[in-house]
């Protein structure tokens, strides 16, 4: 039960699904309590079609409300990342754009422990539902750790505090940064729905399975600051930091959303777009229960 299966269980019990149980095996190795939940407009159709997830979120936010931040999308390219085609409806002195769409972000360590708390009175413990001998019930595995699982992504996020111009990025809704240089820079600030802070990241670094081990994280921090600053051209500035989180994207080599063996479907786990693509998994299982 960590993001996809809260946000998974919040869809299932709103489709009019009471019947709910849950197990989880409380593994350190998890996406969720670094899961940055950002959902920014893009429209790339490389892994998942962005522009279709993108609106799909901003129509079905009611079950998560409390958890979730609408923000201004700001970033140093000339035109829109991620095959963006959007309009630019705003500039800052030093040349960052603002997207005409807005951004999306999950606060995924508050969402998950208030999901399971909800549910708390069904879970089952680990192993007691045996899918096998259970033909009339549905088993969705949502961990990713699963026959798919071929490797998993390192990463990290510290919470940190921003100061900027609010003539130029205030508003109604806090910006949110996204900073590329080439291939393989990159330096981000989301914003963390209900706090005063922004998740500063990030790595994604592959590890072997079995090999799954923590890293440095203040050295890599430490490049982002200087990253971030340089890349906002001096106009974005980090004036404290918080606690500094990690986590292990599972991730595998095909491509299908949603896989079925029986009574058991499997997840296709979000390695390279974390929560945005979400609702591909929800329309795959969404065919399964209605078939």
């Amino acid at each position: 039960m960590g993001a996809s299966g809260s946000l998974l269980a919040l869809k299932l019990l709103d489709a009019g699904f009471k019947n709910i149980t849950w197990e989880d095996e409380d593994s350190n190795i998890v996406a969720w309590k670094a899961s940055t939940g950002a959902i920014y407009p893009a429209n790339s159709t490389k892994f998942g079609d962005d522009a279709l997830c993108h609106t799909a979120w901003a129509e079905d936010l009611s079950n998560i409300i409390p958890f979730v931040e609408q923000s201004t999308y700001w970033f140093n390219h000339k035109s829109p990342p991620h095959e963006g085609k959007y309009r630019i409806t705003k500039s800052s002195p030093s040349g960052l754009n603002m997207a005409e769409l807005p951004s999306y972000h999950l606060n995924a360590q508050k969402l998950v422990p208030h999901v399971r708390d909800r549910l708390a009175l069904t879970r089952l413990e680990l192993g007691e539902l045996r899918p096998h001998k259970r033909e009339n019930v549905l088993f969705i595995h949502t961990h990713g750790s699963t026959h798919r699982l071929s490797h998993f992504y390192w990463g990290w996020a510290v919470l940190v505090q921003l100061d900027y111009d609010t003539a130029v990025f205030g508003g109604e809704r806090r910006p949110c940064f996204y900073f590329r240089e080439g291939r393989y820079v990159m330096a981000y600030a989301y914003p963390i729905p209900d706090t005063p802070y922004w998740y500063a990241g990030s790595s994604i670094i592959k590890q072997r399975l079995g090999k799954e081990k923590s890293l440095d994280i203040w050295s890599k921090y430490s490049r982002w600051q200087d990253n971030f600053e340089r890349l906002s051209n001096s106009e974005v500035k980090v004036v404290d930091h918080g606690q500094a989180i990690e986590g292990w994207r599972p991730a595998c080599g095909d491509s299908e959303w949603v896989t079925r063996k029986g009574n058991q479907i499997f997840l296709r786990p979000l390695w390279n777009s974390g929560l945005r693509h979400f609702p591909h998994q929800w329309w795959g299982v969404e065919k399964h229960l209605n078939a």
